[in-house]
């Protein structure tokens, strides 16, 4: 028996998956509760209940055009659940992935900006890119600047409708890329949606999930990328860097550092949501949301010159 919320081709395709699974996940032979789980802007998400144990499956294929690599996904996700900060890869293949079921609820925008969010979040991210020395495998180097350029190509070749000018700010996001300093590159998420974050209360835990854009990079695009999706104030920026950097006042660097990066994950943002109008078979709105996350770049980028 299985019981469903929806009836539908993913969740049919969810089923032949786990029926061709050994029995050693508990999950070959059923039965099975599989809820999906709603919000997921790029892949199919469902719980999976079976044998007394809990799992989130991902129908996840190769998503190239988007830059995402499984492999390299993987190896991310189970280095940082090395480190108790990600839930446990159980079971990856082909276009599938079963990790762990965590306890908790995803944060929403204005919980992300809480100041002991902030906190906790800070402190998640200093474990995450102190692991740097440890390290190990091959994991794929990560920059935002690279990413906006490729998916502008590619929006261009797929006719998907990039913003106007997107020539001019790709010259921009070139000059605004040459003005971050020399850094130690570590692991970053690099996909920091308050969707990605998970509160568990009970054990005082915030677990970082979805790791499809994982890899090697700078430690304030994280922040930055946080702060983007969040829609974080200039005073909850400089709470997060100041929490992250356990120091009260904010190096000027780091808050111009910070400002750049935010700009540049919007633009990301937008390009990304632009590809996914010609590439999605995800029921949503990625227009507006582009054309949100485009608005909020413009008033990024404007406050990058305006840094005192």
């Amino acid at each position: 028996m299985v019981s469903m919320a929806e009836h539908g081709q993913p969740e049919q395709r969810l089923i032949q998956r786990l029926r061709r699974l050994g029995p050693d996940l508990d999950l070959g032979r059923g039965p099975w509760a599989i809820e999906r789980i709603v919000g997921g802007y790029t892949n199919h998400n469902f719980v999976v209940r079976a044998g007394g144990q809990a799992y989130v499956a991902r129908l996840c294929p190769e998503r190239p055009l988007l830059g995402i690599d499984r492999r390299n996904e993987v190896v991310c996700q189970e280095a940082a659940s090395g480190w108790g900060l990600a839930p446990a890869v159980v079971h990856h293949e082909d276009g599938l992935l079963i990790s762990r079921f965590v306890a908790g609820r995803t944060l929403g925008p204005a919980e992300a900006g809480r100041p002991d969010v902030l906190d906790r979040l800070a402190a998640v991210l200093r474990r995450l890119h102190g692991g740097w020395d440890a390290l190990a495998g091959e994991v794929l180097y990560f920059c935002p600047f690279q990413a906006i350029r490729t998916y502008a190509r590619s929006a261009a070749r797929l006719q998907a409708g990039a913003p106007d000018n997107l020539d001019t700010m790709l010259e921009d996001a070139r000059r605004l890329s040459r003005r971050i300093a020399p850094f130690r590159p570590v692991l970053c998420h690099n996909d920091l949606m308050p969707a990605n974050l998970i509160d568990d209360h009970d054990n005082q835990q915030l677990w970082l999930v979805d790791w499809e854009y994982a890899g090697i990079g700078h430690p304030l695009f994280d922040l930055a990328n946080a702060s983007a999706n969040a829609a974080l104030t200039d005073d909850q920026d400089r709470a997060l860097l100041a929490a992250y950097r356990e120091r009260a006042e904010t190096d000027r660097c780091d808050w111009v550092e910070l400002r750049i990066f935010k700009a540049a994950s919007l633009l990301r943002e937008t390009l990304w949501a632009t590809l996914q109008t010609v590439a999605s078979d995800i029921d949503f709105d990625y227009r507006r949301y582009a054309a949100e996350n485009f608005q909020a770049y413009r008033a990024a980028r404007a406050r990058v010159d305006s840094t005192p």
